[in-house]
């Protein structure tokens, strides 16, 4: 199996034991590709462009991702419901050269657990951003003392709608659709790991 196509096959395993029930996978319009990353795409179904960047600390080590996603409808903002719970609405999956799981997995959610939502709005031409460590689903324990050059797969589970600037939508009109991005040989070390706040912790 080649090294680009892997990082695809296992996305797809992350959505099979993630928490966004129901996720419908959407085809996604490639724009932004080379031989060992997928860092930026488009989403047909939503409209957003998803872009992934690396936060490094001072050693050179990833500390967090950025993901940045912009609204590129001309004519309509888009409603995001996003689970408050950021390891179900950005998922990391970090895995060695040999392909070995070194992340802990998305959080899943029973049927019977209440889940909280945020409804997030990108108004047409606009972005939004988050940031994610790294540390909050790396244990630092799984990283080499040495550090290792590993690969990065991010998967964005969308729950939106299109509205107008002064429409609140229904819930039914909401569409389910996932993103996903991959960069390879992405540097990790222990102290990079550590620096990371948790989530909830400023930073």
């Amino acid at each position: 199996m080649s090294s680009l196509v892997r990082p695809i096959v296992l996305a797809l395993a992350l959505l099979g034991s993630s928490s966004a029930d129901g996720l419908a996978v959407e085809k996604t319009e490639k724009t932004k590709m080379t031989s060992d990353s997928l860092t930026r795409t488009l989403d047909q179904a939503s409209r957003l462009e998803g872009s992934l960047t690396i936060v490094r600390a001072h050693d050179g080590g990833a500390r967090a991702v950025a993901i940045e996603l912009r609204n590129t409808s001309p004519d309509q903002d888009v409603v995001l419901r996003v689970n408050t719970e950021m390891s179900a609405f950005i998922m990391q999956t970090v895995s060695d050269g040999e392909g070995r799981v070194l992340s802990t997995p998305a959080n899943k959610f029973r049927s019977s657990e209440v889940q909280h939502h945020q409804m997030v709005r990108i108004a047409r031409g606009s972005l939004h951003r988050w940031e994610v460590p790294i540390g909050a689903h790396l244990p630092v324990a799984n990283i080499p003392e040495q550090g290792l050059d590993g690969r990065l797969v991010i998967n964005v589970a969308l729950d939106f709608s299109a509205a107008t600037a002064d429409q609140h939508p229904a819930d039914s009109t909401f569409r389910t659709s996932i993103l996903t991005l991959h960069k390879m040989q992405v540097r990790f070390t222990r102290a990079a790991c550590a620096s990371a706040p948790l989530p909830g912790q400023r930073h």
